[in-house]
């Protein structure tokens, strides 16, 4: 009898350790397809707004007026001019100057920047203050204001727009403009830059394509 209870025990805690080996599976698997899924969104987004990037450039004569730079000053003395184009040169579908959460141009996300030299990604901006557009692909961007209230080289991109999980690093990327020495224009390759990745969010465009 004690030989059969302890048999039927030994059995019981097979079953129980197959469970938790087929349960953790599942859930590297299931972390593994959200992996794949967010890396093949945003590679077409960053493809696309890429070249919407050089395309507005080109049509500016090389010279935006708003961009970080690798071998000059910073310019952002003519972003409202920029966005206008490089807006244009995108397929947009909604737009919130303002109260950009209430009117639905972006959703509520997790986490949000608390540095004062990233204050155009604070909750407060975010939700009220900085310009939000919606895509006809159903993703968003979010153009943070400066302090002193203007457009800055760097937006922000949510692949997947009102849908979860709202997170930088999964869903919520940032794209800072560059303009090297020699006039060329592409996005630096922080593609959170100013914003709260969370643990095993991606960070940095190279990621994307592992």
């Amino acid at each position: 009898m004690l030989r059969h209870k302890a048999y039927s025990f030994n059995i019981v805690i097979l079953i129980f350790i197959f469970v938790i080996v087929v349960a953790t599976a599942t859930v590297n698997a299931v972390d593994n397809l959200k992996q794949k899924s967010v890396k093949r969104n945003f590679s077409s987004l960053y493809s696309r707004y890429s070249n919407a990037l050089i395309t507005t450039a080109v049509e500016m004569d090389g010279e935006t007026g708003c961009y970080f730079s690798t071998a000059m000053a910073p310019n952002f003395s003519n972003c409202s001019e920029f966005y206008k184009i490089f807006l244009k040169n995108l397929n947009v579908k909604k737009y919130c100057q303002t109260k950009a959460l209430q009117n639905g141009c972006v959703p509520e996300y997790e986490k949000y920047s608390q540095k004062a030299s990233c204050i155009g990604f604070s909750k407060y901006m975010i939700n009220n203050i900085d310009d939000a557009f919606v895509m006809e692909n159903g993703s968003n961007i979010i153009l943070p204001h400066s302090k002193d209230g203007n457009r800055i080289p760097m937006f922000a991109v949510d692949s997947n727009g009102l849908s979860k999980p709202n997170k930088a690093g999964d869903d919520l990327f940032s794209m800072v403009i560059i303009r090297n020495a020699n006039g060329a224009y592409y996005f630096h390759s922080n593609i959170t830059y100013c914003l709260p990745v969370q643990k095993d969010g991606i960070q940095y465009i190279q990621d994307i394509y592992k």
